[in-house]
């Protein structure tokens, strides 16, 4: 009687939650479809408390078979079977419908988010090639006019000044690939017990040499301790990314950033603001990714922040953008160990 059950184990609960959460995901990126998808969703629900509870579903198939022999209705208890069955296979056609959708959806929207990152590489590697490159076919072209219309003497000096200004081109577009290389060698992270007070206490000690133009305020609670599981180093390239970026995107001016540290449940908060100018709203959401930037100088490659991001991920933190009386604000939330 219990046939169509027999299949029901774990592996097929964890299947349909997956399910879930993709057809989340698709609803939110797919808003025109998102009825669709939340049709879909309320059956994969349905069918995975079918899943994740055949015993009740058993026991009250028995009372119910009970009931019927008790009372004789052979015919019902048999149409009762019938039905269950017939649900059985259509709620297994819906699923393996549902998954095929999903599979396809998902493969849909990988390749489009890998396209989508690739052409934003190609557009930024173009541009920064580019740059050098057009100065230099200039240079050479106006030193060809000049053989031949120049006299010994004057050609010579423009060829040293040509020399000098293509190998100063050379320069930037060997930096420039310098700056992709280091970005996709990142080192791995090498965590240790770390008092956060006393690492940024330190690390500001530096800062304030990287950047005299900068004024650092940090003064955490009397007593306030916070332990967290983190590579100093990394750490610091954090730190020091940031700061950058404020200072890079308000140039010319004296800039003041503030520290605080606070304890959110079993969570490290560290939030650090400038005073300086907000983020665009053209760009707010998509400020941690590769290749953004407001500033335009040759030297930004606008992989501050996007690197920021990684190191705290892979901290098992996470970081996130505020804004506060019109100046942004960057919150890093990172496991607490307690003492």
């Amino acid at each position: 009687a219990f046939a169509p059950f027999g299949g029901f184990n774990p592996q097929m609960v964890r299947t349909l939650e997956n399910s879930s959460e993709n057809l989340r995901s698709l609803g939110r990126l797919d808003e025109p479809n998102r009825g669709l998808y939340r049709a879909q969703f309320d059956e994969v629900e349905e069918l995975k408390q079918v899943y994740s509870e055949p015993e009740l579903i058993k026991q009250r198939l028995l009372g119910s078979l009970r009931l019927y022999f008790g009372l004789g209705l052979g015919a019902v208890m048999l149409l009762s079977l019938a039905v269950a069955t017939l649900l059985s296979r259509r709620i297994a056609r819906t699923h393996a419908r549902n998954i095929a959708e999903l599979s396809r959806e998902r493969d849909k929207v990988r390749y489009l988010q890998e396209m989508s990152s690739w052409q934003e590489l190609a557009k930024m590697l173009a541009h920064e090639i580019k740059n050098p490159l057009t100065p230099i076919e200039v240079l050479v072209s106006s030193l060809s006019k000049s053989y031949l219309s120049k006299d010994q003497t004057g050609f010579l000096a423009q060829l040293t000044e040509t020399q000098v200004m293509i190998g100063e081109e050379i320069r930037q577009l060997k930096a420039t690939v310098n700056r992709f290389s280091e970005f996709a060698r990142m080192p791995q992270v090498a965590p240790a017990d770390v008092d956060l007070v006393g690492l940024i206490d330190q690390q500001l000690k530096v800062l304030a040499h990287h950047f005299p133009a900068v004024d650092f305020q940090f003064q955490p609670q009397p007593g306030f301790t916070a332990t967290a599981s983190l590579d100093a180093t990394l750490f610091r390239q954090v730190l020091m990314n940031l700061v950058r970026n404020g200072v890079e995107a308000n140039p010319n001016r004296r800039v003041r950033f503030v520290l605080s540290l606070e304890q959110s449940g079993e969570l490290i908060e560290l939030r650090i603001g400038n005073d300086g100018a907000a983020v665009p709203a053209a760009i707010v959401g998509r400020l941690f990714d590769p290749y953004i930037s407001t500033n335009s100088g040759k030297d930004n490659m606008g992989l501050g922040l996007a690197i920021v991001k990684k190191i705290v991920l892979e901290h098992c933190g996470d970081i996130r953008h505020e804004e506060c009386d019109g100046h942004p604000v960057f919150v890093i939330q990172l496991p607490r160990i307690k003492p």
